[in-house]
């Protein structure tokens, strides 16, 4: 899996009251929280030097994070501090922010160095200018706030790589699948992605002047990676380009995911299917969903950056009695680094695609949707098992933490259609992060 994030940037500020005790204490714990995100995490600190206590500071701070264009803010109390100060910082920048809160940092000789006070304080601002924060309390030591600072730094990653992103849409929708719509608009003013359209016919045309040579050489990767019967070898050519005109595509444009028409007239009339370069280039990182569903692929590209690893785009099909499971399925272009042996290229439906089952351990299944504008999550955990496919294509079998019944009608209730995204891992607390700094509406099924 090629992982394709920038280096984030958090600006943090020390906010203090000048005459209380414990400052030295407060600026040795900035140090060590700041080394952990930097060395641990990977993000680049923009630190404001001295701590602040004037409003004068506070907007030389936000001055500075604005001049470098920080992807989110923590404000660390190292002791009580007075509200202008948080006031005059969130008010003028629109990013994530943290209120981190310390316990009394002078205890021994019992003076107040109020840390809480002032983050308590600065939640009543937050609220007045209606905007969202994060609360981490504690010093980095400790394991709860790793975890806290873990998902935070997750979760700005994957705001900034969708308002950076841009996901292309692949010919039109089908024919019937209303679900497919998007609203571009209202998804350029929540996410700030970028969405631009690619014909089918300039499409057709790139596959069609891929040199023949390197789909040659393409073939002997596409052998490593799929289990392919000399026979089929004809058939392959097709998806090799494919895949290298879907490459080209995405590297002339600067594509982070898309959203082909995979059927009909390829899949169909062309008897090249989508499905193998699709689970290719989602496993190198450019998130690839089906049938021109847009949502699907932010839904995609909001799991691939909050983890890093390959997300399969599939349909639910079938409760499996004999195993108290249900079935996800697509019609082959499940991540072949998710399959448990290599992927076995055979025909399904108009041409060659890949059959296999995806390998056992914990999973999330979740959807970002919009209806009539409005983007919603939806999300549930459950235990991916082994078993034999029951269907040519990319079979996975989860047994949902809710129950299985439990969690289909909750789809149905909150208007999920039969597209999701599953990622291995419990994203949860991240997908609540993401929800409530964006001001998503969540319902995790559960």
């Amino acid at each position: 899996m090629s992982v394709n994030f920038r280096k984030i940037r958090i600006g943090f500020v020390n906010l203090i009251l000048s005459f209380l005790k414990g400052q030295d204490k407060a600026v040795e714990l900035s140090r060590e929280i700041m080394d952990y995100l930097e060395k641990e995490l990977g993000v680049e600190v923009i630190e404001f030097s001295q701590p602040v206590a004037q409003r004068s500071e506070a907007k030389q701070a936000w001055m500075r994070f604005k001049a470098e264009n920080v992807d989110a803010v923590i404000l660390f109390n190292g002791t009580f501090n007075t509200g202008e100060l948080t006031a005059e910082i969130i008010r003028n920048l629109d990013c994530p922010f943290v209120l981190w809160g310390l316990g009394e940092l002078a205890l021994e000789t019992k003076d107040f160095s109020g840390s809480m006070v002032a983050v308590m304080a600065a939640g009543t601002i937050f609220k007045n200018f209606d905007k969202e924060f994060t609360f981490i309390y504690g010093i980095i030591k400790e394991e709860e706030t790793r975890k806290r600072v873990h998902v935070f730094v997750n979760t700005v990653r994957a705001i900034a790589y969708l308002k950076e992103a841009t996901v292309a849409v692949i010919g039109m929708r089908p024919d019937g699948f209303q679900i497919a719509g998007a609203d571009e608009l209202a998804m350029k003013e929540l996410l700030g992605t970028e969405m631009m359209n690619i014909s089918t016919y300039t499409f057709s045309k790139i596959v069609k002047g891929i040199n023949e040579k390197e789909v040659d050489s393409d073939i002997e990767i596409q052998k490593e990676i799929f289990d392919i019967n000399p026979d089929d070898l004809p058939g392959v050519r097709g998806t090799s380009r494919m895949y290298l005109a879907l490459k080209k595509i995405v590297k002339e444009n600067n594509i982070q995911a898309y959203a082909p028409e995979c059927w009909p007239e390829f899949r169909d009339v062309d008897e090249t299917p989508f499905c193998p370069a699709n689970s290719r280039m989602t496993t190198q990182g450019i998130m690839a969903s089906c049938e021109c569903d847009i949502d699907g692929a932010l839904t995609m590209m909001l799991g691939y950056a909050l983890t890093g690893n390959s997300v399969f785009f599939a349909d639910f099909v079938n409760f499996i009695e004999d195993n108290d499971t249900i079935l996800f399925w697509h019609c082959g272009n499940a991540p072949y680094d998710l399959a448990i042996s290599k992927p076995v290229c055979q025909k399904i439906f108009g041409g060659l695609s890949t059959s296999s089952v995806l390998k056992s351990g914990v999973v999330t299944v979740y959807r970002l949707n919009s209806i009539r504008g409005q983007f919603t999550l939806h999300a549930g955990t459950g235990n991916a098992i082994q078993a034999k496919p029951v269907l040519k294509g990319s079979n996975i079998f989860i047994k949902m933490k809710s129950g299985n019944w439990e969690f289909v009608e909750s789809l149905l209730e909150n208007g999920i259609p039969h597209h999701n995204a599953i990622v291995y891992g419990d994203i949860t607390e991240e997908l609540k992060e993401f929800s409530k700094l964006m001001g998503i509406p969540l319902v995790i099924c559960s």
